[in-house]
């Protein structure tokens, strides 16, 4: 009886598993997991131990051919607390078109300033990332409406605009907007952005950030810079209100399966936040690959505004970080 249940549910399941071959779905994921020894130098407070989980997460792509070079698009990607276990906020998450002209998707989504920079963070989603050593605002918007164009000579063009309903109950198709220019030719990539972010970060009057980055890579070598001048007037974003400039220098160097990696940051602010002066970060670390898609890190980091990225009034903090990532 048990084998005739069991030849019965295979034969049910051979169905949906022919479906999900032609459907052309992925499933991928990463595990990104870190030990982190926290100091809060200058503020007399204990020192702290965590097991961090790092934007790990897991997702589903698709895509399906609709002939004459069009193609159907759609990702499903949501965070997984790999330290404390459970599902958390959702990812870029859309529907779209993509064809000879370009790219065109809504749905939850990286703004185009966020795409600009993201392979200039050489310490992205570390301890040492960017946006937590040296201040850059990285966003990824609800209700984006995007377009990716194609590449004209190694220069891709990218806008979105968001609607504000959910914001500001106004309803206006563009509430707020990012566009963004990148060219990759060879070992270079420059690129610049702007986005206005009008009512969306709580009721902001006026919150807009311009934004250059450029790197280089050269055999083993990788040098990049990213500049930031980012002015926000709601007090519950990330500079409570005021502007800062920012600027990150990073570099890198590969030898067999290791990289050794190293960054500088300063936020140069006129709010209270950060007294009103510059405050500098620096951080370096090595990177470990047992294959394309397994490394181990470890890596040392100081900052006189704070590393938690979410306790921006934590000053002057040191680092050490131990971490293992895994995709798949």
């Amino acid at each position: 009886m048990k084998k005739k249940l069991l030849a019965l549910a295979v034969a049910a399941a051979l169905p949906m598993v022919s479906q999900a071959a032609t459907a052309d779905v992925t499933i991928y994921g990463k595990v990104h997991t870190s030990i982190d020894y926290i100091n809060p130098d200058a503020r007399g407070a204990d020192s702290i131990y965590d097991v961090t989980s790092r934007a790990s997460r897991l997702g589903f792509k698709g895509s399906e051919d609709l002939g004459d070079g069009l193609k159907l698009i759609w990702k499903m990607e949501t965070s997984y607390n790999t330290a404390e276990g459970g599902f958390g906020s959702g990812r870029n998450t859309y529907i779209g078109l993509a064809g000879g002209w370009g790219t065109f998707l809504y749905g939850r989504h990286d703004t185009p300033m966020k795409m600009s920079t993201g392979k200039l963070d050489i310490f992205a989603d570390e301890l040492a990332d960017f946006n937590a050593t040296a201040g850059l605002i990285d966003l990824r918007a609800n209700d984006a409406i995007a377009y990716v164009s194609p590449s004209f000579g190694g220069l891709t063009l990218v806008g979105a605009m968001i609607p504000d309903a959910d914001y500001d109950g106004n309803g206006d198709i563009a509430g707020a907007y990012s566009l963004a220019a990148m060219y990759s030719n060879g070992g270079l990539f420059v690129s610049g952005s702007y986005e206005s972010l009008d009512n969306l970060q709580g009721g902001a009057d006026a919150s807009s950030y311009w934004r250059i980055g450029a790197g280089f890579d050269m055999g083993a070598f990788h040098i990049g810079a990213v500049y930031a001048d980012q002015t926000d007037d709601d007090l519950r974003a990330r500079f409570r209100g005021g502007d800062a400039k920012n600027l990150t220098v990073n570099g890198s160097w590969a030898f067999g399966n290791n990289k050794l990696k190293a960054m500088w940051g300063r936020i140069d602010s006129d709010n209270d936040v950060f007294d009103e002066g510059k405050t500098d970060a620096w951080a370096v670390g090595l990177d470990h690959n047992f294959s394309k898609r397994t490394k181990m890190y470890i890596q040392y980091a100081d900052s006189e505004h704070g590393l938690q990225s979410t306790n921006y009034e934590s000053a002057d903090q040191s680092g050490v970080s131990f971490g293992m990532v895994h995709k798949f």
